[in-house]
């Protein structure tokens, strides 16, 4: 009986290792074919993809339609799921992936039909531009065909992977859309332009009188106890540019980290793409990130000129309530009349299960999002994504220009998510513009795209400013009244949707601390710092809360007050002092948001969970003047209220901690950058995600961090001397485990150590031969 117990137990073993052995087997038959010699067709020439130690391409073609199909080809290679993923998303057509988990997010995008808008710009592409784009479609086929076996993804989900076609390229564009204009909040702004003649961006308010607003004597909602809302991680970044009269090389020096929800694999996508040039078409040598997807390179430098970009938050949207008390198949009825509508049918299928039919419906002021007769409000919305002519290939003319001039020059005509586009040139001259189509109309009805586009003469732009920098973060960037209503609309006057401004002023303020000539290292020493100048006041504010009386029979208020005496100033992992003013701000912010809120009888439902970003300094103003008559009844004074909002958080710190000496910043901070399938399969997890690691930095300082929201990128180039730069992503070049090229870099983006612009040594070669 014992032996044959033992040969059972042999046996089990044996059929274990077995199935681990076929299943290794099966996953590393989806690495990557890195040498040699493949036959393919439709190329004009061969194509070399050389890698160096971290698994970045250089690509060498003979013209710009073999680039395209080789940037395909690697694309397609390594980062397969990741661009299904973003097609998908855009499209609505997730659940046919992911099966009923993923219905709810597809009917949101399926309002939207970006994939019958996709086919539309694609179909107005020029001819050029259609090529280059065709030729990545077959690019990436042919990359995904090299694999012995298809991207492990695929088996897990039980689907194999789906044909990528032309049109997806600009999904892949509408997922970048989606991930930065998709139906924000609006903000104000306050914050300094890069201008000589700088002027406050938004005039402060006067505090208003009880009798616009009396808190106080109000008949508030019933009490709930304020609770601490995480702030919202909203879509941002940093990028800034030097004159080249203030630079070592005497060109322009720029600088971008773009912040983003951080995940495996990186966003970004490094390569080096070449073409050897003719008589009819000159050489181009490309450096910097592509986003898989897409044939372009989205930012860096093409030897004349580089750039980057940072969100707009403009105003590209609308979305409007209109009074209803029926919705029909083809009208909606309204107390002034009938609104016809017309409807669209989407299908979505679903893996596993019936496919779903949804139908959309649409009217003059766009689309129907949410209709609820019972209490008479109907929601349309527009977009300016939906308007074919607001995306395109334009972006291409980056490839060739010379001078920022001519950067310029080409921003009305571009295509994509409005961006500030920030760039110089070898000859040293800086400029900034919005990269997007901007409508001549700044009404509420801007976003239907009815009305005319803004030409070079209408278009924003700033050309080497007297200050010899530009800077932007996502807050105001012109003081020019004309271009900020081209951004935000008839929302110009209130900020548009910018963010705060603390952080573009501390990068200001380093920026123009410079005292000698800029180097790339002086640009990441700006990148990465993590002083938190914002939360400074904040901290004072603290400490005269908290004088003897306070703390007399207070031993917590005591040992918050102990803890605060070693703040050093900065969002460092091990600051416990940054942590506790950091959540004794939110909280005091959360309660005087709550309590207006409720003066006003505004419940929760019909509120954004969190105060705008310019609610700072309303909210500095009611701490520091303390006007009795905004201060809700339940306390006797300002003081009293601001005690009771540092006993809260205390007890929220306790909560969390255990104690409040073991509240580190790091504990809260920390960076769990995942695969998208990590959680689904936990077992997995060591082998799918970056190492956690807690991470300096948060929202209003130059280092972003926030979780796993921050810098998808960093780099600063020279263009014309890339050699001197550095760029470096929160991940590797390849979205298989078992690649060596996985993980490679993430450490030194996690430490802020730069690696160099430009690819290495070539450790491989593989050659794309003409069948």
């Amino acid at each position: 009986m014992r032996v044959k117990l033992k040969y059972f137990g042999v046996a089990c073993v044996a059929l274990v290792l077995g199935l681990v052995a076929f299943l290794y087997g099966v996953l590393r038959a989806s690495l990557p074919q890195l040498d040699g010699e493949l036959r393919e067709a439709g190329l004009a020439a061969p194509v070399r993809i050389e890698r160096d130690r971290l698994g970045i391409p250089t690509i060498t073609a003979a013209n710009r339609i073999d680039l395209a199909y080789a940037t395909g080809f690697v694309h397609g290679q390594d980062r397969f799921f990741q661009m299904d993923l973003s097609r998908r998303l855009a499209a609505g057509e997730l659940a046919e992936l992911f099966g009923k988990i993923a219905l709810e997010q597809d009917a949101r995008a399926r309002l939207f039909g970006f994939r019958h808008v996709a086919r539309e710009v694609l179909e107005q592409a020029t001819p050029q531009q259609r090529a280059v784009v065709e030729a990545y479609a077959r690019g990436v086929n042919a990359g995904l065909s090299s694999l012995y076996s298809r991207p492990w993804e695929y088996w897990v989900l039980g689907s194999p992977p789906a044909t990528w076609r032309a049109e997806d390229t600009f999904l892949a564009v509408y997922a970048m859309w989606w991930d930065l204009q998709v139906w924000d909040a609006p903000d104000g702004v306050s914050a300094d332009p890069p201008v000589a003649e700088a002027r406050a961006a938004v005039p402060a308010a006067d505090v208003p009188t009880p009798d616009v607003l009396d808190v106080r004597g109000a008949q508030p909602l019933p009490s709930a106890t304020p609770a601490a809302v995480a702030r919202d991680p909203a879509a941002g970044s940093n990028n800034w540019a030097v004159a080249g009269r203030l630079t070592t090389t005497g060109a322009a020096l720029v600088a971008s980290d773009m912040h983003l929800t951080q995940r495996v694999p990186a966003v970004w996508y490094r390569a080096r793409l070449r073409t050897a040039g003719t008589a009819s078409e000159p050489a181009l040598d490309l450096n910097g990130v592509t986003l898989p997807g897409q044939p372009l390179l989205v930012a860096g430098s093409n030897g004349h000129i580089a750039w980057g970009f940072t969100n707009s938050y403009g105003d590209w949207l609308d979305v409007q309530l209109a009074p209803c008390t029926s919705v029909g198949e083809e009208e909606l009825q309204t107390p002034s009349g009938a609104v016809r509508l017309a409807a669209r049918r989407e299908e979505i299928r679903v893996h596993g299960d019936v496919s779903r039919v949804l139908e959309v419906k649409s009217g003059p002021a766009g689309i129907l999002l949410r209709a609820a007769p019972q209490k008479q409000t109907c929601w349309f919305g527009s977009w300016l994504a939906l308007v074919p002519a607001a995306t395109n290939m334009n972006m291409m003319g980056l490839e060739r220009a010379a001078s920022v001039q001519e950067a310029l020059a080409l921003a009305p005509d571009v295509g994509i998510p409005h961006q500030n586009f920030v760039v110089g040139d070898s000859q040293g001259h800086i400029g900034w513009t919005i990269l997007g189509r901007i409508p001549t109309d700044t009404g509420a009805r801007r976003a239907s795209g009815r009305s005319p586009w803004s030409t070079a003469d209408t278009h924003p732009r700033i050309l080497d400013p007297p200050v010899g920098r530009i800077w932007t973060a996502n807050a105001r960037v012109t003081a020019d009244e004309r271009q900020e209503a081209a951004i935000g609309g008839d929302e110009a006057s209130l900020g548009a949707e910018y963010d705060l401004g603390a952080r573009v002023r501390q990068i200001r303020d380093d920026l123009l601390a410079l005292e000698r000539p800029a180097t790339a290292a002086d640009m990441l020493r700006i990148q990465l710092d993590d002083r938190a100048v914002f939360l400074a006041r904040w901290r004072e504010l603290l400490l005269r809360q908290i004088d003897a009386d306070s703390v007399r029979e207070q031993p917590l208020r005591a040992e918050f007050k102990r803890l605060l005496a070693q703040w050093s100033g900065r969002a460092g992992v091990d600051s416990v002092a940054y942590r506790l003013v950091r959540a004794y701000r939110d909280r005091t912010q959360q309660a005087v948001w709550e309590m207006i809120l409720s003066s006003l009888r505004i419940t929760p439902d019909d509120s954004p969970p969190t105060p705008p970003a310019q609610f700072e300094e309303p909210l500095w103003r009611l701490v520091t003047e303390q006007p009795l008559h905004l201060l809700a009844a339940d306390y006797r004074s300002w003081r009293e209220f601001l005690l009771a909002q540092l006993d809260a958080t205390i007890a929220e710190l306790r909560s969390s901690c255990g104690e409040l000496a073991r509240c580190a910043w790091g504990w809260r901070n920390v960076a769990h950058i995942q695969h998208p399938l990590s959680r689904a399969l936990p077992f997995l997890a060591p082998l799918l995600d970056m190492p956690a690691l807690a991470l300096p930095g948060d929202h209003d300082m130059p280092r972003v961090q926030d979780g796993d929201v921050g810098a998808s990128e960093r780099f600063a180039v020279s263009p014309g001397h890339e050699e001197q730069g550095y760029l470096h992503l929160p991940g590797g070049q390849s979205g298989h485990p078992l690649s060596p090229y996985y993980r490679a870099g993430f450490l030194e983006w996690a430490r802020g150590e730069p690696l160099p612009f430009l690819p290495g040594p070539a450790q491989h070669a593989l050659t794309l031969q003409l069948e």
